[in-house]
């Protein structure tokens, strides 16, 4: 389905003439040359409409038009300005069919694994359930087993930064009773066309410890008065090919301007990166250091209302580039073999890494209690009940038919028709005639005796 116009700027519900229709990208675009670590323009992806910053500057924040388009008989879709790009306006229930629709591309390309599994095989000796939270009135599934993947996952992974998000919050917020500044400190190395990622992000590791480790990296942290980081990982694909940097969160004593913490931190990971065998980031691009309100800032956009818009689950293209739910998410629409690829050595390289990581002994400063990915993501709502026990043929017919986001929907919106619901899955998966899913291992075959 494609926009027939840009959102007007005129009033709330003003209805757009036709104009030339947003044309979907059917691949990313072609590469460049190096940069010395800014992430390259990209055009747009699928309905993206992008405006220019001076026109987008002068809209409010949030302001939500109307727009026809192709097709529709009359249909109009809700749109609203987020930065300089038109982006559509989404409920929580059609968010939550993107991310199984996302899931699906990724059990297409990443047969057998772990992540392949989740959400669709069952815990051994365990059913499956339909489960309605009585404090928040959102349905889940129980009974499944979860991959807890934050790189891969488009389920596991948007709970998990929300999570995350909210002990970054907590922190921040104890870090200003203690009288503490936080600034935010972005680190790049120059990247372009033909970088190994996997070798690329090894490094840069290393580098990143170095300046924590050796003398002069201790010095420069004494000398800003640095109490502790919080350092996330992040990545784009741009012209320029693969982007990682770090966001890093400094929790100071106070006292420096951001300009003053920058020229005395950057130097250390300049040096740490030549000694790894990284091309050296440049004074302008290579480190940038911002005051609280960027912090905050970068911290509260980080969660599931802001509809996976947030660092690596960002689904959009932008001028920094595209992240690896937009390559992923272009695969999904077009079967696109250069996105698959892309998404394929970006799945292989950040397998098993850190996204987050706190430095020794901030946790106990700031009193935020530790859990890994895998308890978050396994973490249910206590205050929840059990609407659908489901049987395993049941699990299947909703699995062949993909219609496990539909299933919860109903289950929020009208919890009485669950079960009508599940007999006209079955009717359905019946008149596919295709071989449903494999929910569980298989037992092995017996030996036959000579």
């Amino acid at each position: 389905m494609r926009i027939l116009a840009r959102p007007s700027a005129a009033t709330h519900a003003q209805i757009t003439p036709k104009s030339t229709p947003q044309k979907p990208l059917s691949r990313p675009p072609a590469a460049g040359a190096r940069t010395a670590g800014r992430g390259a323009s990209e055009g747009s992806l699928g309905t993206y409409a992008k405006t220019s910053a001076a026109f987008a500057d002068l809209l409010p924040k949030n302001n939500i038009k109307w727009v026809p388009v192709e097709g529709g008989d009359g249909e109009v879709k809700a749109f609203e300005v987020r930065g300089t790009q038109w982006l559509e306006r989404k409920t929580l229930a059609q968010i939550r069919c993107d991310r199984y629709r996302l899931k699906s591309a990724v059990n297409r390309l990443l047969i057998g694994s772990r992540t392949s599994k989740c959400c669709r095989w069952k815990v051994p000796t365990q059913s499956v359930q339909v489960m309605h939270s009585t404090e928040h009135g959102k349905a889940f599934y129980a009974g499944l087993q979860v991959c807890a993947s934050v790189w891969l996952c488009p389920v596991c992974a948007p709970k998990i930064s929300e999570r995350r998000r909210v002990e970054l919050r907590g922190a921040m917020d104890e870090a200003q009773r203690q009288g503490l500044d936080v600034m935010l400190m972005t680190l790049t190395v120059p990247h372009g066309l033909g970088d190994d990622l996997d070798g690329m992000l090894d490094r840069m590791m290393k580098a990143y410890a170095d300046t924590s480790s050796n003398r002069a990296g201790k010095n420069a942290r004494k000398a800003v008065g640095l109490r502790g980081t919080v350092r996330v990982l992040e990545v784009t694909h741009g012209r320029n090919g693969w982007h990682p940097h770090f966001h890093v969160l400094l929790f100071l004593d106070g006292g420096m301007s951001p300009h003053q913490v920058k020229s005395i931190l950057a130097p250390t990971w300049q040096d740490a990166c030549e000694k790894r065998g990284l091309p050296r980031p440049s004074d302008e691009h290579g480190v940038d250091v911002r005051g609280g309100q960027d912090a905050a800032a970068y911290v509260s956009k980080w969660g599931l209302e802001h509809e996976m818009t947030k660092g690596h689950l960002k689904a959009s293209r932008s001028a920094k580039g595209a992240t690896p739910w937009a390559l992923l998410a272009e695969y999904q629409e077009t079967r696109c073999k250069r996105s698959a690829a892309l998404w394929m050595a970006y799945a292989a390289a950040f397998k098993g890494r850190r996204q987050l990581c706190w430095s020794k002994g901030l946790r106990d400063l700031l009193a935020v209690v530790e859990m890994d990915d895998a308890e978050i993501a396994a973490q249910e709502d206590s205050a929840a009940v059990i609407l659908a026990e489901l049987t395993d043929d049941q699990w299947r017919d909703v699995l062949t038919t993909r219609s496990e986001a539909s299933l919860l929907q109903v289950a929020e919106e009208n919890p009485g028709e669950v079960q009508p619901f599940l007999q006209g899955v079955a009717a359905m998966a019946k008149a596919m005639a295709i071989p449903p899913p494999v929910t569980e291992k298989a037992k092995p075959r017996a030996r036959r005796k000579a």
